[in-house]
């Protein structure tokens, strides 16, 4: 029976495949009809270290941006933090400030005294500033001398479970607030996730996730209103203006990635029965090499492939790379289609990380530690984004 639920996930997850890939043309005409474009940022260093490519490689409280399942492997308590300088060389005053707390779930039999997985409950909070902004109207264009600072946010509630030891799966519900100081819009996503292990040491690994559905959001507030004396009138007369309502940027992500493990010298002598017997997986192995790959199905822009490796040494130190590809078309150029690279989005593709890790128990007493993570990601327009983050793993 398990062996038919494995091979069925397995079916799914390449039917998937089959089609993201025959719609990888993308939704070119459809660009610019979403709205709540901040929740296609991604606020967390060490997933924005390699773009896009962390689908099925993705885990901790860091996940509940790519791939929700990933939260599943929190079977604790982790505590994050992140701030991001978006567009540092413009001088555009836009950060983004993300945190987040996760907490693994156990319930215990009195008369076994054995612990059962409930999953993991998680909170986050996202929030983007754009600094403050001069007032202008049609009278003062060159401004009013007041100012308004726009902000988008969401608050996160999120879960994940382990169902078995390869098959893991999570959802989000996010309330989303847009606003200034004279409208706002208010809605709720949704994001549902799921991962699947395999592999000796459960190191080949598929992903695929659903992000940002929910129902369409829409302006209100006072300023779509104007008091005006209309000229069949002789006195002021207040006039609403009617908005018309906005999509979620929905997608679509699927990915794999597979671990390339190097265990200590003693582990290394060990036959493969005798290290499945072990129980190893990549927390014992000094040396881990991850290369992972992923396609990203937008709903309302061109879809996009990315790629990522990252080398870890045990849980102390990872650097990451990664490269974004938007899409290959043709173009006429002298008379004959030559391959272009479209790269119109913000990113222009390449992304990198580091993740430096300082343990806070001694050996044989627990696995705390307090991670602290750095990412810079090119952007096509001022100079790239700037991310810092800092996690406790308890």
């Amino acid at each position: 029976m398990k062996k038919y639920n494995k091979t069925l996930l397995i079916c799914i997850m390449l039917g998937c495949f089959a089609v993201a890939f025959t719609a990888m043309a993308g939704n070119r005409d459809r660009s610019g009809q979403s709205g709540a474009q901040h929740l296609l940022n991604d606020p967390w260093a060490r997933s924005a270290g390699w773009g896009s490519c962390g689908v099925a490689e993705t885990r901790g409280l860091e996940s509940i941006f790519s791939n929700i399942a990933g939260l599943a492997f929190t079977k604790k308590t982790d505590i994050a933090f992140s701030r991001t300088q978006f567009l540092s060389g413009g001088q555009t005053g836009i950060g983004i400030t993300a945190f987040g707390v996760a907490q693994g779930l156990t319930a215990k039999n009195k008369e076994t005294g054995r612990k059962t997985d409930l999953g993991t409950i998680a909170i986050s909070v996202f929030s983007m500033g754009f600094g403050d902004i001069l007032a202008t109207n049609e009278n003062e264009p060159d401004g009013d001398g007041s100012i308004f600072a726009p902000k988008q946010n969401f608050i996160g509630i999120h879960y994940a479970k382990s169902f078995n030891k390869f098959i893991h799966g999570g959802i989000s519900v996010k309330l989303v607030n847009e606003s200034n100081s004279y409208v706002q819009a208010t809605g709720a996503a949704i994001d549902i996730g799921v991962q699947y292990l395999s592999g000796p040491y459960d190191n080949f690994k598929i992903g695929v996730a659903l992000r940002n559905l929910g129902l369409p959001m829409s302006y209100k507030g006072d300023g779509l209103s104007a008091r005006v004396v209309p000229d069949y009138l002789d006195y002021l007369s207040t006039f609403q203006s009617r908005v018309a309502d906005f999509e979620l940027p929905a997608l679509l992500t699927i990915g794999v990635s597979y671990d390339f493990l190097i265990f200590p010298e003693g582990y290394q002598q060990m036959s493969k029965e005798d290290k499945k017997l072990e129980g190893l997986t990549r927390a014992q192995a000094l040396h881990r090499i991850t290369l992972a790959g992923s396609f990203i199905a937008n709903a309302y822009s061109r879809d996009n492939f990315a790629l990522g490796l990252e080398y870890g040494f045990m849980q102390y130190f990872q650097v990451r790379a990664g490269y974004v590809l938007e899409s290959i078309t043709t173009r006429n150029v002298d008379g004959k289609d030559r391959l272009y690279v479209n790269q119109d989005c913000l990113f222009l593709g390449p992304s990198a990380g580091v993740t430096v890790g300082v343990p806070l128990a001694k050996k044989g007493k627990g696995d705390r530690i307090l991670l602290f993570d750095y990412a810079y990601r090119f952007t096509n327009y001022c100079k790239g984004n700037h991310y810092i983050g800092v996690k406790l793993s308890l």
